[in-house]
């Protein structure tokens, strides 16, 4: 399947000579695709299909034909109903969306914590791109999980300590989903003990969320398929539901997309309790998070600018999607574009009369979520939005090659908030976790990914006001178990120590 090079523009879906502009103002780009046969689409559509058995009555609906499904679902309603039915009596199975919750997030108190008590401990970690060994060993070296847990399943151990992980779990690697079940466990049962499990966007969930799937692993592709496409398939009683998807990793994009398997509910339709407050749901990626302070310390993806968090909400009428205002409006953001579907109506049917109507119905779903996506989770290489730009973080090991960076990132941390003294990103591997701009920016992505680099996975520890005159204690934790005092991994005329 061809796809588009711009990474935030819509997916394109070849047959004919198309010409797509996307009018977003973080992304302004045309392609241009050449012709292609119906059969050979229609190749590519069977292809994603599970493999059928004619031998086996079962498998039969698997086939490609026109038979109608057998309805267990409304033909233009959300999917995810599918994965949560009472006829699924096995809750254990990976594709139960209860292993997909992240706690309620409160928008402007949980993403915004100036203060916090003394000597509270944060453990942050960087990216892992689907590599679970590795998520595992951040995990061990952050010393919030028992020596003992498994992988697929371990146990809390941080007390009340809170863990952040900096977005980029998506991508290049065969074990995303696993990742997030981790995580996801994890949140909950820290919640149970008086912590916290934050986990932010990348700009690989931003290029996943918008259809793009140009990094995905082929491992990661048959993991969506095996916990959520088959599923999908035996629950609905056809495959048909996989059309509207135009051949083009149909569990993936279900799953991901704005109001997918994984976006969560939207909290405009929640109920109120007897004090007539609003009841949250839970929710995985409604509950993910642009950007967050904790104390002295912002954390984000790829970097901020003071242009992203000075609130000019003031100027009215502007479109909520089209400024950035501070971390809790960002946040506000994107948690209502991603639990919105904003392409319409499904068409579980797969009610389509020819190819060019697939075509059609996949770019006009990828191209309303790139059109209607935030400029905080927008944008592409090069590009200054939170979850792109590197320009506190490039070249990797040594001091910023752009000559602005440390005023940037000082007009940044004054904006963010009083006494705000660092900012925490991911997103540009570096050999080991570093800091650059005087002990401003850290580092923390160390292409721990088998995807990416295979680096060594570390993790940055700051205790709050744990020092004797109250400053912050940064350390690095390795996994064979020192705690390195973070002076010792700062960037000096672009040598590393």
């Amino acid at each position: 399947m061809v796809m588009s090079s711009s990474p935030c523009s819509a997916f394109l879906v070849p047959r004919v000579v198309v010409l797509i502009r996307t009018r977003s103002r973080h992304c302004r780009s045309f392609q241009r695709l050449s012709r292609s046969s119906s059969t050979a689409l229609h190749a590519r559509f069977v292809s994603s299909f599970p493999p059928s058995n004619d031998n086996d009555n079962d498998n039969d609906e698997k086939q490609f034909d026109k038979r109608p499904p057998k309805l267990l679902l409304h033909p233009t309603a959300p999917l995810h109903p599918l994965l949560n039915t009472p006829h699924d009596d096995d809750i254990s199975h990976p594709s139960h969306l209860h292993h997909y919750t992240l706690p309620p997030l409160l928008i402007g108190t949980d993403d915004y914590r100036p203060t916090l008590p003394k000597r509270q401990r944060i453990v942050a970690l960087g990216d892992v791109h689907g590599d679970l060994s590795a998520l595992h060993r951040f995990l061990l070296a952050a010393r919030v999980i028992h020596p003992s847990s498994s992988p697929h399943d371990p146990l809390w151990t941080g007390g009340t300590a809170i863990l952040l992980q900096t977005g980029d779990i998506l991508d290049r690697g065969a074990q995303e989903l696993g990742c997030f079940r981790v995580l996801c466990s994890l949140a909950r049962q820290a919640r149970e003990a008086g912590g916290r499990v934050h986990v932010l966007y990348g700009n690989h969930e931003s290029l996943n969320a918008a259809g793009l799937f140009q990094y995905a692993d082929p491992g990661g592709n048959a993991e969506f398929e095996s916990a959520f496409g088959e599923r999908l398939d035996r629950n609905f009683g056809g495959n048909r539901w996989r059309l509207q998807f135009g051949g083009n990793e149909p569990a993936r994009w279900a799953a991901l997309e704005p109001g997918g398997l994984l976006a969560g509910g939207d909290d405009n339709e929640e109920k109120k309790n007897r004090e007539g407050e609003r009841i949250l749901k839970e929710g995985m990626m409604k509950n993910m998070m642009v950007a967050c302070l904790l104390g002295r310390t912002v954390f984000v993806h790829g970097g901020l600018r003071a242009e992203h968090l000075i609130d000019d909400t003031g100027n009215g009428g502007e479109d909520i999607n089209r400024s950035y205002s501070g971390i809790s409006r960002m946040n506000a953001q994107a948690r209502e574009w991603i639990t919105r579907q904003h392409h319409g109506a499904n068409n579980n049917h797969g009610d389509y009369q020819t190819v060019e109507q697939v075509i059609a119905s996949a770019q006009h779903r990828a191209r309303v979520a790139s059109k209607s996506m935030p400029d905080c989770l927008g944008g592409g290489i090069g590009a200054s939005s939170p979850v792109w730009m590197r320009d506190y973080s490039q070249p990797n090991d040594a001091e910023p090659h752009n000559r602005n960076a440390r005023r940037m990132l000082d007009e940044a941390l004054k904006a963010a908030g009083k006494d705000v003294q660092r900012m925490v990103m991911g997103h540009t591997p570096q050999n080991r976790i570093n800091s650059a701009l005087g002990g401003k920016a850290w580092r923390i992505d160390v292409g721990a990914s088998s995807g990416v680099m295979g680096g060594t996975p570390e993790v940055l520890e700051i205790i709050h006001e744990g020092g004797e005159g109250g400053e912050d204690l940064v350390s690095v934790l390795t996994v064979d178990g020192r705690r390195i005092d973070g002076k010792e991994r700062a960037v000096v005329d672009n040598v590393l120590f």
